[in-house]
């Protein structure tokens, strides 16, 4: 059976009359192009998705410059595009949003908005639409002495236009759209009522629901908005718009939304991702809503006869039970839906595409406000009203402490939060496709480990007793000692390959729904949050020199070895979706897969550390964060639809990151991934006896400010490695770690848990055995020292002088070196550290210190850049040493 009859075999159920069902491109960002809207329009043809409303919030001639006339190129362009809808039987409405500076009283300004539709007419358009979503609810001076209030002003000029083109299918979008915008509520809102009395009755009228992102749509809720509006709705839907945070994508089901609504509807579009190609799921499983007529999750749950299937629900732990095999044709289901979904979009990810443009990369900007700067067909206006936690649910005073930025503000009537404007932007002139040869795919071979030689794997398997820390230490192996941030390795043969349905499960799990997480997503949180706070099973008491009981050990390392399959299994998807055929689809999900990736893979590099008994048995007055998934309210709040989902920025990934025991440290977990995508995986694990002289050698090459000083110390190769990390590797290396690509050490982490008790260990043991390694050179005063000799001298002058005043709120100590060619990308660096700060914490640690030479401008900009701060010594300066530091 081919693509398109597969896709069509999904829609051959009921047709629900003359409902509209349909897709609207009305976010803000980088509008679609024109090839993917034609490429849309095919697609909603097989799907029996029947119309299309261009509103791109970011093309300057849609709303910034709405009075301008298209040019001849741009004429073509939309031609085309309304040509292409009628095609493929898709009814195209033209919108335009006058609302930010027009004048209604003005009969220029309503020329001009005649005269602009009209030529958008002549171009074969037969559906138009007037949005006055985000603005300003009040009207100029000479408004004021035309109209009775605001909702009169927008209805005159929509009467009258919708007349003059003759009039068409014709939808209108208040300016209070949703419930928690009406004034003061829905059916005693002045300006809800005057549009619904005052708006010719043909008029459709648009509506969100109960909030600007819906998580249910009831039937009451509809009927009594019906009532006010006197004609049923059309629901902008934005279940699935993801404008409002650039790290989150959303690729689950249709949802929350009873096919009982569709006889009560005027019609639903879908205002789905800002990514075109990330849409196939939202848009395959609102076509299949909109073809049925039951309820399947309610027809099932009310059936005595099938009262032995079980619903998809989750369970305490987290897990998902198995679906029905199988429901009524005319019922809708969401999961059942998004298994067909998956199957239909598999044969997309192997069609041979160009993309258009660079990726957009996911990122948190720190310091921002916590609502949104630009909402989904939102400003946060004067009619904005703070919303509180469902009943039975704590309300959560601080929220945003979590996500680095000020308490949730009380946005009260005299508020006027207005939307930043973004670069506007021609969304009619095709952007030049990328030539295969701009987006190098730079592979680097995956080292063969297996993973399965992990210490997870190992610690205790038979049951014996084992050594303590400090004899663990001294014989741990290669193996054992395994510890990534991008996930264990695996071989290519593995990695690459074919996309299977597991993966694009797994994908849409990662990036499921705005109040949702995926059950596999689930199942990552719930784990590591396990693992994390049991790791005390695995750590060995001195007194018996034995873990806990063996089948206790055995439940935390089969649930460490299931997180490392999950991890290797993300790991293995970003490889896979970076080798499909599609470049359009595989470069708009890149960097929020590599994003999720990178967090996954550092989460699990933390287990494995816990696996190597590095802990104290206090393990748990460290590891908890204050606000998490697992804090007493939050995932109740976040799944509860009565907070915009903003208010939860990042999604699953930045809740996997607030898992780690680590506090204020945001600035670590925002990553820029590469611009040219590539499948190189490095490594953090802790360091191996084996690993010194190629630390040594890193020391070595990044001496000469940061350049290789191999020709400034001939035959002296252990010097510098000597002088800067030969203390830490031999009297700390529970605490130090190594960066690797391609089973080549490329950078370091070298940590003190207690700097005092460091140096003096140092004094004792490490100095005297450098001092007989390196004797003071046989020279005259006269004579100049050789550099590798001025080193020397150094040793032998060298005394600590650490002031007090370091210590108070930085009592470990740090060393952070990477090779040049590495330094390029900063997010090693900050995965490096994070692994380094998450051990630190887990002992007890709540800051850290690096010292700087005075002059080392390289070495300060680069600890600068990973949030290290210079700390004051007030009257206790130490010549030639600046001290940086910064607390977790």
């Amino acid at each position: 059976m081919s693509a398109a009859s597969d896709i069509a075999h999904h829609f051959s159920t009921v047709n629900n009359g003359n409902f509209l069902c349909g897709v609207v491109e009305g976010f803000y960002g980088r509008p679609w192009t024109p090839d993917q809207r034609k490429d849309l329009f095919v697609k909603m043809n097989k799907m029996g998705i029947s119309s299309y409303l261009y509103a791109p919030k970011d093309d300057y001639k849609h709303r910034a410059f709405w009075r301008d006339l298209y040019s001849v190129e741009e004429a073509d362009q939309l031609t085309s595009l309304i040509a292409a809808a009628k095609a493929n039987n898709i009814t195209f409405y033209y919108a335009l949003s006058p609302g930010l500076d027009m004048t209604y009283s003005s009969a220029k300004e309503l020329t001009f908005l005649k005269r602009k539709l009209e030529q958008v007419a002549r171009f074969g358009c037969i559906a138009f639409a007037l949005l006055f979503d985000d603005i300003e609810p009040d009207m100029c001076e000479a408004d004021k002495e035309i109209f009775q209030s605001f909702a009169h002003a927008q209805v005159s000029v929509t009467n009258e236009v919708y007349q003059h083109l003759g009039q068409p299918q014709f939808i209108f979008c208040p300016t209070e759209y949703c419930a928690t915008r009406a004034i003061p509520a829905v059916q005693s809102s002045e300006y809800l009522n005057t549009i619904g009395t005052k708006l010719l009755p043909a008029v459709d009228i648009m509506w969100t629901g109960s909030r600007v992102i819906t998580k249910e749509i009831t039937l009451q809720s509809i009927k009594e908005l019906s009532g006010v509006l006197q004609r049923p709705p059309v629901i902008w839907d934005n279940i699935h718009a993801n404008d409002y945070d650039q790290k989150r994508l959303f690729l689950g089901p249709f949802t929350g939304r009873s096919p009982d609504l569709i006889p009560h509807l005027r019609g639903l579009f879908t205002n789905p991702n800002c990514e075109y190609e990330a849409n196939f799921v939202p848009i395959h499983t609102l076509a299949q809503w909109s073809r049925c007529s039951v309820d399947g999750k309610r027809d099932l749950t009310n059936d005595s006869v099938s009262s032995d299937i079980k619903l998809e629900t989750e369970s305490d732990s987290g897990s998902v039970e198995d679906l029905p095999s199988q429901i009524n044709s005319a019922s809708y289901h969401p999961k059942m839906a998004l298994k067909a979904a998956i199957n239909d979009w598999l044969p997309e990810f192997y069609r041979s595409k160009s993309s258009h443009g660079k990726p957009v990369k996911p990122q948190l900007v720190q310091n921002s406000p916590l609502l949104p700067p630009v909402n989904t067909c939102i400003s946060i206006t004067a009619t904005t009203t703070t919303t509180t936690v469902g009943a039975g649910i704590p309300p959560i005073p601080a929220v945003a402490s979590i996500l680095g930025v000020g308490v949730l503000p009380e946005v009260t009537g005299s508020s006027t939060f207005q939307p930043a404007m973004n670069p506007v932007m021609n969304s009619l002139v095709s952007e030049p496709e990328l030539p295969a040869s701009d987006e190098p795919m730079d592979y680097v071979p995956t080292p063969s480990t297996s993973p399965n030689d992990s210490l997870v794997d190992r610690l205790s398997a038979d049951g014996s007793e084992i050594v303590d820390n400090e004899e663990a230490a001294k014989v741990q192996s290669d193996d054992e000692n395994r510890m990534q941030t991008d996930t264990d390795n695996e071989s290519k043969s593995n990695s690459k390959g074919m996309l299977t349905f597991a993966d694009v499960e797994l994908l849409v799990d990662l990036f499921y729904l705005p109040f949702e997480h995926g059950s596999q997503g689930l199942t990552l949180l719930q784990d590591f949050h396990w693992l994390k706070n049991n790791s005390h099973l695995v750590i060995p008491t001195k007194k018996s020199r034995t873990m806990s009981p063996r089948i206790e050990v055995q439940e935390w390392q089969d649930k460490a070895a299931k997180f490392d399959s999950m991890a290797q299994a993300v790991q293995s998807l970003y490889i896979r979706i970076l080798d499909i055929p599609n470049r359009s689809l595989s470069l708009e999900l890149y960097p929020y897969v590599w994003d999720m990736k990178a967090i996954v893979g550092l989460l699990n590099s933390y287990v494995k550390w816990l696996a190597l008994g590095h802990v104290p048995q206090t393990v748990a007055n460290y590891v908890q964060g204050p606000y998490s998934w697992f804090s007493q309210g939050w995932k109740e709040a976040f799944m509860s639809g009565e907070q915009e989902p903003w208010v939860f920025r990042g999604g699953l990934s930045a809740e996997l990151q607030r898992l780690l025991p680590l506090e204020n440290i945001n600035d670590l977990c925002i990553w820029k991934a590469p611009d040219v995508p590539s499948n190189k995986m490095f490594l953090i694990r802790p360091y191996l006896n084996s690993d010194k002289s190629a630390i040594y050698d890193v020391c070595l090459k990044t001496c000469d400010d940061g350049l290789d000083g191999t020709d400034v110390f001939p035959g002296q190769p252990e010097l510098i490695g000597d002088k800067l990390v030969g203390s830490f590797l031999t009297l700390n290396p529970e605490f130090c770690f190594v960066l690797e690509e391609d089973d080549r050490v490329c950078g370091y982490a070298l940590a003190a848990l207690d700097a005092k008790q460091f140096y003096n260990k140092f004094d004792i043991a490490y100095m005297p055995e450098l001092l007989a390694k390196y004797p003071l050179p046989a020279k005259d005063a006269q004579e100049m020292l050789l550099p590798a000799e001025e080193v020397i001298a150094g040793f032998h002058r060298y005394k600590v002088d650490v002031p007090e005043v370091v210590y108070k709120h930085h009592p470990s100590l740090i060393r952070i070196g990477i090779l040049p060619s590495f330094s390029s990308d900063p997010s090693l660096v900050k995965k490096l550290l994070s692994c380094t700060l998450s051990a630190l914490k887990a002992n007890g640690s709540f800051g850290v210190y690096c010292e700087i030479h005075v002059g080392d401008k390289r070495l300060m900009d680069f600890y600068s850049k990973v949030g290290f701060l210079e700390i004051s010594l007030g009257t206790n300066t130490i010549e030639d040493v600046l001290f940086f530091g910064r607390t977790f």
